[in-house]
């Protein structure tokens, strides 16, 4: 098949927006992350041992975006319990990656987009990211608002 329609065929996949699953740490996963920082040559013992560990915290929750089986994007929302706020919560997120393969296909957006439903739907009632500037633009366009060194999402 030709690369462009390779390129056509990856275009018209929706992907499914889901939590991780200790099976996507051998299916593309760690790849993704490769486009924050090197990640892909961890053993698939310690990644293993990381999932584990991430997995006993239910405050932390990792997104993945699926295509075809294959792990094409990611982000991490954590979600904190304040004493102001009377006890309100505020979501965190990290790590937004998407495989360069799939960049410009708005995956990064709809995981943005999910993760932000689901901290809603937890009861947070603002989310917020650390960011460069580069990518800035980007937030805003969903809808966070630059909040001096944070931007800020709020659910009302």
């Amino acid at each position: 098949m030709s690369t462009i329609k390779n390129q056509e065929r990856l275009e018209m996949n929706e992907p499914i927006i889901r939590e991780l699953e200790e099976d996507d740490l051998t299916k593309g996963f760690l790849n993704t992350l490769d486009s924050l920082r090197k990640t892909s040559n961890l053993s698939n013992g310690k990644a293993i041992e990381i999932y584990k560990k991430i997995r006993t915290n239910p405050e932390h929750h990792i997104i993945v975006a699926e295509i075809e089986g294959m792990i094409v994007g990611t982000t991490t929302l954590l979600i904190e319990p304040k004493f102001i706020h009377d006890g309100g919560l505020v979501g965190h997120i990290e790590d937004v990656a998407v495989d360069k393969k799939f960049q410009g296909q708005k995956i990064g957006e709809k995981v943005i987009k999910y993760s932000l439903e689901f901290a809603k739907n937890q009861g947070c009632y603002k989310t917020i990211l650390d960011c460069t500037d580069n990518v800035k633009k980007f937030y805003e366009k969903i809808g966070f608002k630059n909040m001096g060194n944070e931007l800020r999402f709020d659910h009302n």
